[in-house]
């Protein structure tokens, strides 16, 4: 019996291990077009630990940065920012009223829905690394992925991330979420069609080592709002 209860413990260890493979860090790269030429870029950097992950949105004009810490461990994410050479931010309580799209970016590799995908067999490399593409096409969007199957960590967790705040919207992650995309895609083209914009999502500068220095809040005097 002892043995069972090991192997099985063993098991779900190795399970949990597998889930949450994916460490290092990367860019992701916003581009927009609309029909009328207008294009926008954003970016923003990802750092997935062991433990914990972080998100730098890089602002435009004289607008600071936010560099948001994300914590399972005690259910915080915390915001940092540093305006005027003054380091401040705030602590808000992991939940899904702060983070409406948690249960996609925590939800274990793997598990999300699964349909069937339109896999059309051309592949490239792209950054060093190989892809297949896969299309998907719904009534709001066509679009063009190609996914790194050997990295686990899905397009979809990875835009979650991007919902943090009472109220944010959730549209974009649903609508990615509804094709049932698995693996993590170097390069994605979508084709709005409400908006008639053209979308292009860029991974960048993909690596497996970071400063753990991203998690620290040295030096930022911190609002707890995980009271309210």
């Amino acid at each position: 019996m002892k043995l069972l209860i090991v192997t099985i413990v063993l098991i779900m260890i190795s399970q949990f291990v597998f889930a949450q493979n994916f460490t290092g860090s990367f860019d992701l790269v916003v581009g927009s077009e609309n029909p009328n030429s207008n294009s926008r870029s954003d970016t923003l950097s990802f750092f997935f630990g062991e433990n914990k992950t972080a998100l730098i949105i890089h602002a435009r004009g004289n607008q600071p940065d936010l560099r948001l810490v994300f914590n399972p461990k005690d259910s915080t994410i915390t915001g940092l920012f540093e305006v005027n050479e003054k380091k401040g931010g705030y602590v808000l309580p992991m939940n899904k009223k702060y983070w409406p799209s948690m249960d996609y970016a925590l939800s274990d590799y793997g598990t999300g829905p699964r349909k069937q995908l339109n896999i059309t067999g051309e592949q490239k490399k792209i950054n060093g690394v190989y892809c297949s593409e896969m299309i998907c096409n719904t009534d709001k969007f066509e679009g063009s992925f190609w996914i790194a199957e050997e990295i686990e960590l899905s397009l979809v967790q990875v835009m979650a991330y991007q919902t943090v705040g009472a109220g944010k919207d959730t549209d974009a992650v649903e609508m990615l979420a509804e094709c049932g995309i698995q693996g993590f895609t170097m390069l994605t083209k979508l084709r709005l069609f409400e908006r008639k914009d053209v979308v292009m999502l860029s991974i960048i500068k993909l690596t497996n080592t970071f400063d753990d220095a991203i998690f620290s809040t040295e030096g930022h005097t911190l609002a707890d709002m995980t009271e309210e």
